[in-house]
């Protein structure tokens, strides 16, 4: 059955506006409350726009402060055909001839045949011998096509080609796919080409490229590279050669324009955080409102932070204005660097110091540190010390000749077979250009006795690689030579401020979970020998510092700003609940109240009709007593 709500038909009161009236009243609690929550959701988008600011300056920061990577010189050339780059902070200048350029060994066919299908193999192999290494290739059938296939697909440091010099007529050619005088080789096994001689000629002999410093002088050298690059000449260049020529000039100036546009960069989006902070903190007198963050103490105190730590650094460049902004003067900074370079990278880097134990021979210095490592003097406790991986061989009385010598280390494989007249010496010599053209980090050397030693460049367990000494006929070991690994590969262990340290190579670093103030610190040590060796002291520059205030202000678990919003957050969600148990609290106060005028207008009704009757009753009295 349907309610009926009367509106003062009886009364002539406007029940339903003093119902409303009475509601909105009522309502000013729930009206506050949804003020309260407009104002927390402004603080929400207020927080969110800076951690949003705050995280592109962790990555900012975390580039500036990787002093190493600053590009802060650039390179010139006299020549378009030689390109220079600078790969220092220091300015430097070369002045040579190029005598010669590097180029890649290649062979071509002495003869053609009709087709890529025609026999150029009688064998079912080809032989490559290239940098003292035989390769042993599979043909199949000796097909030319089957020829160029196989020599593409043994990854041997060489391509092939089946090249057509006119219709129904190829040849062979196979080209390094380095350059240089390494790059020669000789590729026997083939059979199928017409013509007296040998069956590959040279087309082009790989050579090393060569230029000639001092000029005429008699005090001139000459500088050779297996490529056209040069790195090693001049301090803080690198340049590639393109022709031969005289009277070349390179050179280097320091030039800190990317640094400075990379600081310019950092202080704008500083300096649009601070007017942030200003304007969400901020009172406004004449229409007496605040920003959504007035009284916030966390915004307040990294606006003071930001602005002490730019004032405290003393990076040069960077001061703090009256108006509490940060600027940058380029000038300054300029001045600075090209005056002191180390000592300005290391005010926007980090830098540290070391202090020996007494009686201890050791050094260290800083490799590296994260946002979370903070400036102090930390023990260094060396456990035991790094090892390079050694190998020996110990030919047998018959020496080395006939014999192969390989080494491993991991897919790379560098094996030599030892020709008829050559000692260990020369051996380890042949070794040493392979080696360092593979990359593979291991020397060779050779002792009076004949013996062979190979040794890891670099300590570590990451230097670990084996050695094989075999007949080269069969590839079975050589009887009564001795290979033995005379020294295994080990990291450096220890601790840094009494926290258990990782150990790679020479390098020992603070996990960087760790609850220590030294937590993410990487030290490089050189040490002979173990127990207390000393201190280290780290100083995080400005960038640093920067970084690890961002970090702790915007982590995602303990950030400051980060728990500040989650609170706002939860106060927005807390207030929906108490919105909306007003919004059920006042539809049954409007509900009430209209029953209760209701009610009353249905008594009034009821009054009213019994005053009709009795006015009808008293009028009909009258009515007869007259008559």
């Amino acid at each position: 059955m349907t309610s009926l709500t009367i509106g003062g038909i009886v009364s002539g009161l406007d029940t339903k506006s003093i119902v409303d009236k009475l509601v909105s009243v009522q309502g000013n609690s729930q009206t506050l409350l949804k003020n309260r929550q407009i104002e927390q959701n402004s603080a929400v988008s207020a927080y969110s726009s800076m951690l949003s600011s705050i995280g592109s300056l962790v990555t900012q920061m975390s580039s500036l402060a990787n002093t190493s990577s600053w590009a802060t010189t650039s390179a010139t050339s006299s020549s378009s055909s030689v390109t220079a780059t600078a790969t220092g902070s220091v300015a430097n200048s070369l002045t040579f001839d190029v005598t010669s350029v590097a180029s890649a060994h290649s062979l071509i066919s002495n003869g053609s045949v009709n087709s890529l299908s025609a026999t150029v193999a009688s064998g079912s192999s080809i032989t490559l011998d290239k940098n003292g290494t035989s390769t042993s290739i599979n043909v199949g059938t000796g097909s030319l096509s089957e020829v160029v296939s196989a020599i593409n697909s043994a990854n041997a440091g060489v391509t092939a080609s089946a090249v057509q010099t006119s219709p129904g007529t190829y040849r062979l050619q196979v080209a390094s796919t380095t350059t240089g005088e390494a790059s020669q080789f000789t590729l026997s096994g083939l059979s199928g080409f017409p013509g007296a001689g040998a069956q590959m000629n040279i087309l082009a002999e790989g050579a090393d490229a060569e230029i000639k410093i001092g000029g005429s002088g008699s005090n001139a050298y000459t500088v050779t590279s297996a490529t056209n690059t040069f790195s090693d000449v001049a301090q803080g260049l690198s340049f590639t050669v393109g022709k031969v020529e005289a009277g070349v000039t390179v050179g280097s100036a320091v030039d800190t324009t990317k640094v400075s546009d990379q600081i310019s960069g950092v202080v704008t989006n500083i300096n649009n955080l601070l007017s942030s902070i200003t304007t969400n903190t901020a009172w406004d007198s004449s229409t007496k409102t605040g920003g959504p963050l007035l009284g916030d103490s966390t915004v307040r105190a990294l606006q003071q932070q930001i602005l002490s730590t730019v004032s405290g650094m003393n990076a040069p460049g960077l001061s703090v204005t009256s108006g509490g902004q940060v600027q940058f003067d380029k000038t300054t900074f300029d001045t600075a660097f090209k005056t002191d370079p180390t000592g300005t990278m290391a005010a926007y880097g980090a830098s540290s110091s070391f202090t020996a134990a007494t009686g201890k021979s050791a050094s260290a210095s800083l490799s590296r540190a994260t946002s979370a490592t903070q400036a102090g003097t930390y023990a260094v406790d060396v456990t035991s010390q790094a090892k390079a991986e050694q190998w020996q061989v110990i030919p047998p009385g018959t020496g080395v000749v006939g014999r192969t010598v390989a080494l491993l280390r991991g897919s790379t494989t560098v094996k030599y077979d030892v020709a008829s007249g050559e000692d260990a010496s020369a051996v380890a010599a042949k070794l040493n250009t392979m080696l360092a053209q593979s990359g593979m980090g291991i020397t060779a050397a050779a002792d009076a006795s004949g013996n062979l030693s190979f040794t890891s460049t670099n300590p570590g367990s990451a230097g670990a690689f084996e050695v094989k000494f075999t007949e080269t006929s069969s590839g079975s070991a050589v009887a009564g030579a001795t290979v033995s690994q005379t020294t295994e590969g080990a990291d450096i262990k220890g601790t840094i401020n009494g926290v258990e340290a990782t150990g790679i190579g020479n390098i020992l670093t603070v996990p960087p979970t760790s609850d220590d103030p030294s937590a993410g610190l990487s030290i490089l040590v050189n040490s002979t020998a173990t127990g207390d060796i000393g201190d280290i002291t780290y100083k995080p520059g400005l960038a640093q510092q920067f970084g690890s205030l961002f970090s702790q202000m915007s982590d995602s678990q303990t950030g400051t700003l980060v728990q500040a919003q989650t609170t706002a957050k939860t106060q927005v969600k807390d207030l929906q609940t108490q919105i909306d148990a007003w919004t059920d609290r006042l539809a049954a106060y409007r509900s009430s109240i209209t029953a209760k005028f209701t009610a009353m207008e249905s008594s009034l009704s009821a009054l009213k009709a019994q005053q009709s009757s009795l006015a009808s009753f008293f009028n009909s009295s009258s009515s007869s007593s007259s008559s």
